[in-house]
């Protein structure tokens, strides 16, 4: 999947050994090859030396090298002090480029000094981290530009390069990569879509899938006020606002204690937006946003195969961006 180092072993031809050594001499053997295959598969692709260029920009070769994807990561950062990278070298640990009606691109490396290894460059950016800084990027080609851009990142926080979040793995990098076809929507018209009345066992049943997401931030006593509430062939789209059971706001002081900070939305007015699935065990979530995120995710029930008609559409738009692997 990665471009990665390889190793081939084998004894030349028409050369015997004493079959009673064989068994020996075999183990011997596997021992030095798989030592090898170690000791290459953990190398490096390859040493990027800093370009000195303080001004990078996005690349606009089809087919990158990995330092012209770091030019383009690097450009990305300019207006950010504490994650400017202009002296620095990059160890490579994966590349790759997928070519396709949208081109794909992922590269994962570790921040290097001018002199010394990740290790020293992490101790001197981020007191007392115990492992390189080790960044991975994904990248979409835009044909509105001619050129390749960063979308989504791992392994370096919003403000510097000190992130302790975990890395995609190699199964999320796939599906960044070569994203596997969306699921088919049910054909229903507008007429098919309905909103299940006050009271109904199926708005209760809508609703109490998603109360434990709540339950597990603000405690048991939750309710809801419905600013929408769609539902057609198994899949609905909903949007709700979090209210104590005597219909008063939660608390700012809760919301900031639950979420470990400000929230980006006013908690008195914060909405949620989710895309459900009907299944054989009752209703289940499939796309969320943020419980602080004012994006909407209104274009993203796509994802799961629920009809277009439930976000007021006849047809899903192309999708041009892949959402950030769980």
């Amino acid at each position: 999947m990665f471009d990665v180092a390889g190793a081939r072993t084998g004894e030349p031809r028409g050369h015997r050994h004493d079959l009673k050594k064989w068994p020996v001499l075999l183990s011997a053997w596997c021992l030095i090859s798989i030592a090898s295959a170690m000791a290459e598969a953990s190398a490096p692709l390859a040493i990027v030396e800093p370009t000195g260029d303080l001004k990078p920009a996005y690349s606009k070769e089809k087919e990158p090298t990995a330092q012209q994807l770091i030019e383009t990561w690097r450009s990305s950062d300019l207006s950010l002090k504490n994650r400017r990278v202009d002296t620095e070298r990059f160890e490579i640990v994966a590349r790759r480029v997928v070519p396709g009606k949208i081109s794909r691109a992922f590269l994962q490396f570790r921040v290097l000094p001018p002199q010394g290894d990740a290790m020293a460059f992490a101790g001197a950016r981020c007191p007392g981290r115990k492992r390189p800084v080790e960044i991975q990027v994904f990248y979409q080609w835009s044909d509105f530009l001619g050129a390749w851009v960063p979308h989504n990142t791992r392994g370096e926080g919003d403000d510097d390069l000190c992130s302790n979040d975990k890395l995609w793995t190699s199964d999320q990098i796939e599906r960044l990569v070569n994203p596997p076809p969306l699921p088919a929507p049910p054909k229903v018209s507008q007429a098919d879509v309905s909103t299940p009345r006050v009271g109904s066992a199926e708005r209760a049943a809508i609703l109490n899938a998603l109360r434990p997401r709540y339950e597990d931030l603000f405690g048991r006593s939750i309710v809801f006020k419905v600013e929408t509430l769609r539902v057609a062939a198994g899949f609905a789209f909903v949007v709700v606002h979090p209210k104590c059971p005597n219909g008063a706001p939660i608390e700012k002081s809760k919301w900031k204690k639950a979420l470990a900070g400000e929230c980006f939305q006013d908690p008195l007015g914060a909405t949620h937006e989710y895309w459900m699935k009907k299944a054989s065990n009752g209703w289940k979530i499939g796309v969320k946003n943020d419980m602080c995120a004012d994006d909407s995710i209104s274009d993203q029930g796509d994802l799961i195969g629920a009809p277009p008609q439930l976000a007021g559409m006849d047809a899903w738009p192309q999708r041009e961006f892949v959402p950030d692997p769980d």
